[in-house]
């Protein structure tokens, strides 16, 4: 939870697109949707403040489209 009211109920809340245990890592992607990023920004940074100890990457567009030239996974990705 990121939020709440005067009253204890849920306000405002955040949950990342997966969780790598090995690394203990999770991440949010920001592929579909470029005008939320600045929203998900703010969660992040909000998330880091409340649990300094959970690591949150956010991968955007172009740091997806990287990894899909640089591992030749476009062709995967297609079909």
């Amino acid at each position: 939870m990121l939020a709440w009211r005067a009253d204890g109920t849920k306000l405002a809340g955040f949950r990342p697109d997966f969780y790598l245990p090995e690394h203990d890592i999770y991440f949010e992607l920001t592929t579909l949707r470029q005008d939320l990023v600045t929203a998900k920004n703010r969660k992040v940074r909000r998330l880091a403040e409340l649990y300094p100890d959970v690591t949150v990457r956010v991968l955007y567009r172009r740091d997806i489209a990287t990894l899909v030239q640089k591992y030749g996974l476009g062709s995967r990705l297609a079909g």
